[in-house]
């Protein structure tokens, strides 16, 4: 980043803008707990979790802590406003969502493609929160930005089942889920330097059978496959946006053996490192940047 994105303090929440000058090429979208994104206009485009996305004009993007974000290109005349919500405040908006369906949507892309009347209903929100941070007091300005939020994020959620439907199922938010939720959060935090399923258990006073127990029943997967998806992630964002080493790789990510790296990536994507920055790099090739 070419420092921070420009922002208004307003205690869990930060409101500002992005353009050209505020996020570089290749550089991963630092996300705390969550981000509101509405495009003004020109075009942008990202990885998510290495799938390609395109925001245009008229688009709208949530983005969660746990979602690798690295900017491909941008448009000279990109203009976003955004909210930022910090983790402690989107741990508490997450009760509100229970519909898998919006979910599912937003892990396969982030980006919402909004019609006339949509995009002119979100274009008044924005600037009633950014009204509310420049007229009102701080106290008030948490209570009805928290008050705000919440109501966004389920007209999000609606709209998402009424275009795609419900997906199964909604989760019940029990302790289990808060669990899984919690121990997201702190893989996001330090998946970099801790790869064992017993550093998250003791951070969440459990065991880590039971961890695992947890995980796979609302994440689908054990706690330690959990974080190697979370460090495969992390591989293929230095892979595609670096010239790092596998060897540098591995130390950045505090493996003391690169070749058990190479194991653990081939595992889980069949390819290896190398093999992988291969096939990407003619993708990468043929963006066209503005």
């Amino acid at each position: 980043m070419k420092g921070k994105i420009p922002s208004e303090r307003v205690s869990q929440f930060h409101i500002g803008a992005i353009d050209v000058n505020s996020w570089e090429v290749k550089q991963m979208l630092p996300v705390d707990g969550c981000i509101i994104m509405f495009c003004e206009r020109g075009e942008m485009e990202f990885t998510s979790n290495s799938g390609r996305c395109v925001m245009h004009s008229g688009d709208m993007a949530f983005i969660v802590f746990d979602i690798v974000t690295v900017l491909v290109r941008m448009s000279e005349d990109f203009q976003a406003k955004y909210i930022s919500v910090d983790f402690d405040a989107a741990q508490d908006l997450s009760f509100l969502i229970t519909s898998n369906r919006f979910w599912e949507y937003i892990y396969t892309s982030p980006v919402f493609k909004l019609d006339r009347d949509a995009r002119d209903v979100v274009k008044r929100w924005f600037a009633s929160v950014e009204w509310l941070s420049a007229k009102c007091s701080e106290d008030t300005v948490e209570k009805v930005m928290r008050n705000e939020v919440e109501n966004f994020m389920m007209i999000i959620t609606d709209f998402a089942e009424s275009h795609f439907g419900t997906l199964g199922t909604n989760h019940t938010k029990n302790r289990a889920w808060l669990i899984a939720s919690i121990f997201l959060g702190l893989l996001n935090r330090y998946y970099a330097s801790r790869h064992d399923v017993a550093f998250y258990a003791r951070k969440l006073n459990i065991s880590p059978n039971y961890l695992n127990i947890i995980s796979k029943r609302i994440l689908g997967v054990s706690a330690k496959e959990q974080i190697n998806i979370q460090l495969v992630l992390e591989i293929k964002m230095l892979l595609d946006t670096t010239e790092l080493t596998v060897k540098e790789i591995a130390e950045r990510l505090h493996y003391d053996d690169p070749s058990y790296l190479c194991r653990k990536f081939r595992k889980q994507t069949g390819l290896s490192p190398i093999q992988y920055r291969n096939k990407a790099q003619p993708r990468a090739n043929n963006i066209n940047v503005h």
